[in-house]
């Protein structure tokens, strides 16, 4: 994966982690061009480290 995809990934997780309740399917139609395979299989990588941190 490319890393300016990653970094792209990384930084709708944090928008979304951090967005007011209810904002989400508004930032997930704005960015609609990074919701791929890679997002999620991205997603499950954040999950188990946020996990493992507790």
């Amino acid at each position: 994966m490319e890393e300016t995809r990653a970094q792209a990934y990384l930084q709708l997780i944090e928008t979304l982690l951090n967005c007011p309740n209810g904002e989400e399917p508004e930032i997930l139609q704005a960015n609609s061009e990074l919701l791929d395979r890679g997002f999620l299989q991205f997603c499950e990588v954040v999950a188990e480290n946020l996990a493992g941190e507790g």
